[in-house]
């Protein structure tokens, strides 16, 4: 245990330095909107993580290379993970596609012109996957209610212009939007035929990433790393960003600014932090980490950025040992 606090709190700087929450960072915060817009970013978070988790970099690189008429809103879910009881995870993925389905079509029934985007990370890309495609069955442990597919040719699914996941505990193997290194493996569950079929007409807008030696989304690719689950952001970002913006925009593109012109290097870092939402076994160990972190009245914002960065980078890296 000693080991995995450890690991936490050294990658807690690196593998969550971007904005967790937008009481981290005001420009997000200023994203954050149900209004209409030209394009609008639905982000469905990790296990235990804080809204909008570790996709809010992400949302500000795509926005800014959409040219500014561009907001998100967080999928409003639980995102339990498997800690708050055998069922936890599957009940939660599965309150979490049902509402996503009402928040999108709520969403389109005010702003019926508007270019629907779609952010997942870790649970939050299975229930991304699953609301988009429909989902359902085992995974690991649990049994997922099942819930049926958007319907491409009517809205909301005919106003979803790109969709992106990282790290999906549900997914197929090899399939035309898997990308990187893990792509030809299963994820803790596969997903069902009927539900790559409810995939299928979304597969040309739709990417996702998996690294090899991911335990979540492929976790027989060995060595697993969990690393490997956690680093998705600092690796993939700008290339994320810009193939969104691109898919967004289509062929001919509707704007001048086609390209991200904000990369990672030059946002803002991380200023003051709000506790994440974790799990209860990473809870109590809340007060072990963030003892060992050095405190300075210059360096509080920081520091408390950090512990809270440490505890859902604990949670997830003990999610992922237990292969949810």
């Amino acid at each position: 245990m000693k080991t995995i606090i450890t690991f936490a709190i050294l990658n807690a700087a690196t593998a969550y330095a971007g904005c967790m929450t937008t009481e981290q960072c005001p420009d997000l915060l200023a994203l954050e909107t149900p209004d209409c817009h030209q394009y609008h970013i639905f982000v469905t978070r990790g296990s235990d993580s804080p809204y909008p988790g570790h996709q809010s970099d992400l949302v500000r690189l795509v926005c800014d290379g959409l040219g500014g008429d561009c907001g998100f809103e967080n999928i409003i879910y639980p995102a339990n993970s498997s800690y708050a009881g055998r069922e936890a995870w599957c009940q939660s993925a599965a309150s979490g596609a049902v509402a996503a389905q009402a928040q999108l079509t709520e969403y389109t029934d005010r702003c019926p012109s508007s270019k629907l985007i779609l952010f997942g990370f870790s649970q939050g890309a299975s229930v991304t996957l699953d609301y988009l495609g429909g989902g359902g069955g085992p995974v690991g442990k649990c049994i997922q209610d099942n819930n049926p597919p958007l319907d491409r040719l009517k809205a909301p699914g005919s106003n979803v212009v790109a969709a992106i996941v990282f790290g999906a505990a549900v997914r197929a193997a090899s399939m035309p939007y898997s990308f990187k290194g893990g792509k030809d493996f299963n994820g803790t569950s596969p997903r069902s035929e009927k539900a790559l079929a409810g995939l299928e007409p979304y597969a040309d807008i739709l990417r996702d990433y998996c690294n090899f030696g991911d335990p979540v989304c492929a976790p027989s690719s060995q060595p697993a790393k969990v690393a490997q689950h956690l680093n998705y952001f600092d690796l993939y970002n700008d290339e994320a960003a810009e193939w969104v913006i691109d898919t967004a925009q289509g062929p001919s593109g509707n704007n001048t600014n086609t390209k991200s012109s904000t990369s990672l290097s030059s946002m803002p870092s991380t200023a003051s932090g709000g506790p994440a939402r974790a799990t209860s076994i990473a809870s109590s160990l809340q007060t072990t980490t963030s003892s060992t972190i050095p405190k300075s009245s210059s360096s509080g914002s920081s520091t408390a950025a950090i512990a809270s960065s440490t505890i859902a980078s604990l949670a997830i890296m003990l999610q992922c040992i237990y292969m949810y």
